[in-house]
């Protein structure tokens, strides 16, 4: 595609160094939800083993796709140098727009993750909606968010005059790109006319408007969602819950917002940016470069929380590489109203 930079090298690097410790660091979290879960945790651990299949969807995807986030001027392109391959140009484009739906399926995925854990906070019998058939339904949506992600952004992002017309040369020039050798899609916010003026291409922005609508119902539905667990968990200690309970829902809960701050950070933040700014007349091309840098460390380092925030997750592997005798652990089932957590002693 280009000469090779220093950039290159190191974004290639951190890739594949992503993908076999997201492999790896997802593996294990499912066989300890797997193995090591308390017992109070019900159908969640169904949610979370989703959450690390995808994840590890995601580092597969990411690592044969390899795609360059660059600034295109008053808009944004994304590039992958899959082309001429058995699915065709508009596969191809498919194929590439399919690491966008990502984006919507992680959002969507987090913010039914904060409504699981009110209901069970909640403790009004709402968890049977999450049992059964209505579980697959759960599992079903963010694949159906991501789905309208990807559809809306291969009709709005397709490859078309107008982006071809003004990323050929910025391409050409900054990159050492040519577009007629490579996949990419993209969206142009603002066009000359005929005067010279700039006006906006509303064809372009109506399609960011409906992928940021997606993106503000996901996240309204997640700080709802966050900010009710946290003051239903304030209230549990006055409510007359045992110890265990009362704390495990707040490992949980702290789990949680941490595996949400990291797509946040590694994701949307520098995505949010990259897709924004040109919006308002900022043409950041440094924006395309973090963003394709960061965003690839996300499923290398979601699993993480979970694993040393939840006691049970994080005794057990202290347990595995002999950091921790648990053989005077107390077990929580067994003791439910004054165990405040797994007592171990850790050398």
């Amino acid at each position: 595609m280009k000469k090779e930079t220093t950039f290159d090298a190191m974004k290639a690097t951190v890739q594949r160094i992503s993908f076999a410790f997201s492999c790896f660091s997802n593996i294990i979290l499912i066989l300890l939800i797997c193995t090591n879960s308390p017992k109070k945790i019900g159908s969640y651990k169904y949610l979370m083993i989703y959450f690390c299949v995808f994840a590890i969807f995601f580092s597969v995807l990411d690592i044969v796709i390899q795609p360059y986030i660059l600034s295109a001027g008053p808009g944004f392109i994304v590039i992958t140098e899959i082309k001429d391959t058995f699915l065709g140009p508009f596969g191809e484009t498919c194929f590439l727009s399919s690491i966008c739906g990502c984006f919507g399926v992680i959002l969507a995925t987090i913010a039914i993750h904060f409504i699981y854990r009110y209901f069970a906070l909640e403790r009004k019998g709402k968890l049977k909606y999450f049992q059964g058939g209505y579980l697959v339904v759960w599992l079903f949506v963010p694949l159906f968010v991501g789905t309208v992600w990807t559809i809306v952004t291969v009709y709005f992002c397709a490859p078309n005059d107008i982006t071809l017309e003004y990323s050929r040369t910025l391409m050409k020039d900054h990159y050492e790109i040519d577009l007629e050798n490579v996949t990419y899609i993209g969206s142009i916010y603002f066009v000359k006319d005929a005067n010279g003026k700039s006006v906006m291409n509303k064809f372009a922005l109506l399609g960011m408007a409906i992928l940021f609508s997606i993106m503000g119902v996901s996240l309204s539905i997640l700080a709802y969602f966050a900010t009710k667990c946290y003051t239903r968990i304030k209230k549990l200690i006055y409510e007359g819950e045992s110890s265990y309970t009362r704390n495990l829902q707040k490992q949980l809960y702290k789990a949680l917002v941490a595996q949400a701050s990291i797509p946040m950070f590694f994701i949307f933040t520098p995505i949010g940016l990259y897709l924004t700014l040109p919006l308002v007349g900022i043409e950041l091309e440094i924006s395309g470069e973090i963003a394709t840098f960061v965003y690839a460390l996300y499923p290398a380092l979601d699993p993480l929380p979970i694993i040393f925030i939840i006691h049970n997750y994080r005794d057990a592997v202290l347990e595995f590489l002999g950091c921790c005798n648990v053989n005077n652990r107390i077990g929580a089932e067994d003791e439910p109203t004054s165990v405040t957590r797994h007592v171990s002693n850790c050398s």
